[in-house]
């Protein structure tokens, strides 16, 4: 049998998680993972919110409720529908979430780039590339990191384009 994990360590496995999400930890939202890392099994909204009172006083139901909801939308806990409409939520095994973490970590990323993109055209040094047109490749005379951002922005439907230089 393996042994159970230190409720603190786990507590900051979560913690890492959830940060890692790009979730903020308040005092109320902690005492929220303790009581999910507390229980045995799937629980509703209100026991959850009578376990995490325990460790924090002044969590509210709308916290409680705010927080499963971003929990369940980064794959980081999973929501059991019960036939009476109410919904229980369990914190989702390290394992079935890493796939979720890591897809994550990619809509993140790629988010960030198009971010960039955006950036690059507003500045002048990119473009939308209209629809019909293949991913533009860099020149070869290009630095290699520059031919990749060439390339991922061809990926996301942009095109960088070449650099004006300013009379001296």
């Amino acid at each position: 049998m393996t042994p159970k994990p230190d409720p603190d360590d786990a507590l900051k496995i979560w913690q890492q998680r959830c940060k890692a999400q790009g979730l903020a930890l308040t005092t109320s939202r902690n005492a929220i993972l303790h009581a999910l890392l507390e229980q045995t099994e799937a629980r509703d909204a209100v026991p959850l919110l009578q376990a995490a009172q325990a460790h924090h006083s002044g969590t509210s139901i709308g916290t409680v409720y705010r927080f499963l909801r971003e929990l369940e939308q980064r794959g980081l806990i999973d929501a059991h529908v019960q036939p009476h409409g109410r919904i229980r939520w369990q914190l989702r095994q390290a394992r079935m979430s890493s796939a979720a973490h890591a897809a994550s970590d990619i809509r993140r990323m790629v988010a960030q780039v198009q971010d960039f993109l955006h950036t690059l055209e507003q500045m002048g040094l990119a473009e939308i590339a209209p629809p019909d047109i293949s991913p533009a490749t860099a020149p070869p005379d290009i630095e290699r990191t520059l031919a990749v951002l060439h390339d991922i922005a061809g990926h996301l439907g942009y095109r960088l384009l070449p650099q004006r230089t300013t009379p001296a």
